[in-house]
């Protein structure tokens, strides 16, 4: 390793100490790893005993898919945000499920606005479906890769039966519809011209540290997934409230 990369290499706490061993050496890990599917022992490993471990109680089941399929096409909070949903629906016995935002945001340790665009990047996946909204928060269809792709669930997984009348519930996008006469697009806006209304609106010069300031807020905007009008929109109402005479104390 050259001294470019010592600069920032940081090893994990305790795996200095191991040597890497070639695998047809003896070790004591082998005896763990030929443990028979079933068999119930575990054995010395260095300081620790490894083998066989069953959860009797208070357990998710979670389709291998979700972990092997959907969360390597997966950003890392996005993952993160499908597998707190998959517990709070299939891993309760039904493929929906009702949370707030305040609840995710406790569960993922994320601000509102980086969870809106985790939740965004999973319905664009069909990987959930917010279905209808209440006081106590927003009801998710939370879909499995499979569903998500258009195959069959097959037999590993039992659904309820449906009930008389309801039709085929689906995560696949729907079919499209007919299409309609192209619409023009608008003019784009540059960064710098919204900047620039957003200085004036704000009362300050569109020059130097100041455009450049309001430059990075547009940017950080388009960033989080705004788009032009809404950033115009929101410009507008900062010169409105500037406008707005100021209320007598």
């Amino acid at each position: 390793m050259g001294r470019g990369a010592q600069s920032w290499y940081r090893g994990v706490e305790g795996s200095r100490a191991l040597v890497t061993e070639p695998v047809a050496a003896p070790s004591p890990a082998a005896r763990a790893e030929g443990l028979a599917p079933g068999e119930m022992l575990r054995v010395p490993v260095g300081a620790d005993l490894l083998g066989a471990a069953r959860i009797r109680s208070r357990f998710a089941a979670i389709p291998l898919d979700a972990f092997d399929r959907a969360c390597p096409l997966l950003e890392i909070e996005e993952q993160a945000a499908y597998l707190q949903l998959l517990r709070l629906s299939w891993a309760e016995g039904r493929n929906w499920c009702r949370v707030g935002k305040r609840e995710l945001m406790a569960r993922l340790r994320l601000s509102e606005r980086r969870l809106l665009r985790v939740l965004g990047g999973l319905a664009a996946r069909r990987l959930v479906r917010p279905v209808q909204r209440d006081n106590r928060g927003t009801l998710w269809r939370v879909c499995l890769p499979a569903e998500a792709e258009g195959r069959p669930l097959g037999d590993e997984v039992l659904l309820g039966r449906p009930a008389p009348g309801a039709a085929p519930a689906r995560c696949t996008a729907p079919a499209p519809a007919a299409a309609e006469a192209p619409r023009p697009r608008a003019r784009p806006v540059s960064i710098q011209a919204l900047a620039e209304a957003l200085c004036r609106a704000r009362g300050l010069p569109a020059e130097g540290d100041a455009r450049e300031a309001a430059a990075a807020e547009v940017a950080d905007m388009l960033a989080d997934g705004h788009g032009t009008a809404r950033i115009q929109a929101a410009i507008a109402a900062v010169a409105r409230r500037r406008a707005r005479p100021e209320e007598a104390p």
